[in-house]
């Protein structure tokens, strides 16, 4: 039956696969010159080694994060709440239809949020501590913290939005003249730092690379509200999804804010600091406001939802939720809306000669990171030789990933798009009969 863990890669999957194959120096070499850190692909390249390089043991890798990200999800609860509020919390964060569609992409996500959920963890351990002039060094709490905050650092660079939210907790305690934490969380963040010393002349080329122009257009009030809808129930398109909303808001209502009140500040910065931060730097500079990126933010609202509750109403209302959620995810787990790339390839292997040439028509966007794991090599064909942007992956890209002509002697050509097939016009080779279609995936031939 088709699901998540065995839908066909896309695009951004496909590129981080094909990268992860490679030798872990010449990862290193090749994501400098791209906009992320190393630490997902150097994983998934081990994950390979062991697992294969299948659609199923690239998505376990994720899935894998993820369950470890729930598991700090539940020891925040616990700590913070008990172990029943950490229990639902997990549960809830578990299923929230945004955070879960994570669970399955191959890429950083999931490793993202491990880092900062952890990172998350250690800093709660030392904030709440009540330290005296008898308490032991908390050395272990301390490195635990410092490495989960690397970890995050090296997985996306949109951990630094959460770091900073914990660089305000850091002024809190000093404000509050606590020092003995002030110093620990100091010691914590100095050591982070120096983790990610090696990675910091990378970070300000690539940060270079997208501040000279991105995809994304500066986000509106309306984006900010939409954004934090789908983190709290909306993030998977169904018809049980308003529904979810309202379930979740009334949740919110229903919780006794009066109670533990340091924990919720801290959760509701945890929810919506990042957000508020890069939604507050997309309008004065290039936008980076983008749903996935901060997703780490999910389990901050969901610790929420489930703490402070109401002895009977409340827990009624979150077993709605929670089964809200879970029906709207069973629905997403069996229907996939990936496009089936790994059908169209079979296709498409299936009908070429050994003297057929394949391109990928470049309609907006390619298809050269599918088409390459898939094992149909096919290069975008640019007969204008324009530059590709950065943010397409030109960085994996070769020579031989771009064509601007058909080479002589070729008598049939194969074009791989999801773009109109009207738009396609190769000089000197006709269109020859009708595109065969997969999804939005199309397949036509040209011939002399």
């Amino acid at each position: 039956m088709p699901n998540q863990f065995t839908a066909s890669l896309w695009g951004d999957e496909g590129f981080s696969a094909i990268l992860s194959m490679k030798p872990i120096s010449e990862i290193v070499k090749i994501i400098i010159r791209d906009t992320s850190p190393p630490l997902y692909n150097i994983s998934e390249h081990l994950w390979f080694q062991i697992f294969g390089t299948s659609e199923i043991a690239i998505r376990s890798l994720s899935f894998f994060y993820y369950c470890l990200a729930i598991f700090f999800v539940y020891k925040i609860g616990e700590y913070l709440y008990g172990r029943n509020t950490g229990l639902l919390a997990a549960a809830l964060s578990f299923f929230n239809p945004f955070f879960f569609i994570y669970a399955f992409e191959g890429r950083m996500y999931s490793i993202l949020a491990l880092g900062v959920i952890a990172s998350n963890y250690f800093f709660i351990k030392i904030l709440f501590s009540k330290f005296t002039s008898k308490t032991p060094f908390p050395f272990l709490n301390i490195i635990c913290y410092a490495l989960a905050t690397a970890w995050a650092l090296y997985s996306h660079h949109f951990g630094i939005f959460m770091i900073f939210i914990q660089g305000l907790w850091f002024l809190f305690t000093l404000l509050k003249r606590e020092f003995k934490k002030s110093l620990f969380i100091f010691l914590g963040l100095a050591i982070a730092a120096l983790f990610y010393t090696p990675w910091l002349t990378p970070l300000y080329n690539q940060t270079k690379m997208v501040g000279s122009g991105f995809w994304l257009g500066t986000p509106t009030v309306k984006d900010l509200g939409k954004l934090i809808l789908e983190y709290l129930a909306a993030g998977i398109k169904h018809n049980l999804a308003t529904w979810a909303v309202v379930v979740c808001l009334v949740a919110f209502i229903l919780r006794t804010w009066n109670t533990k009140k340091l924990s919720t500040i801290f959760l509701l910065t945890w929810f919506l600091g990042p957000i508020l931060l890069t939604w507050t730097v997309s309008q004065f500079f290039q936008s980076i406001f983008y749903n996935r990126y901060l997703l780490y933010a999910i389990p901050g609202a969901m610790l929420l939802v489930a703490s402070n509750r109401r002895k009977y109403l409340s827990v009624i209302i979150l077993g709605i939720l929670l089964g809200l959620f879970v029906r709207i995810d069973h629905y997403y787990f069996f229907h996939p809306t990936k496009r089936p790339f790994r059908e169209f390839a079979a296709y498409v292997k299936e009908v070429k000669r050994g003297d057929d040439y394949l391109i990928n028509w470049n309609a907006g966007s390619h298809h050269l990171w599918e088409t390459k794991y898939y094992q149909i090599p096919s290069p975008i064909y640019i007969p204008n030789k324009g530059e590709l942007p950065f943010f397409v992956g030109t960085a994996l890209m070769t020579k031989e990933d771009i064509v601007s002509s058909i080479p002589k002697k070729i008598n049939r050509v194969g074009v791989i798009t999801s773009g109109n097939v009207d738009e396609i016009n190769v000089s000197g080779y006709p269109k020859k009969g009708e595109p065969v279609i997969y999804g939005d995936l199309k397949f036509l031939w040209l011939e002399k």
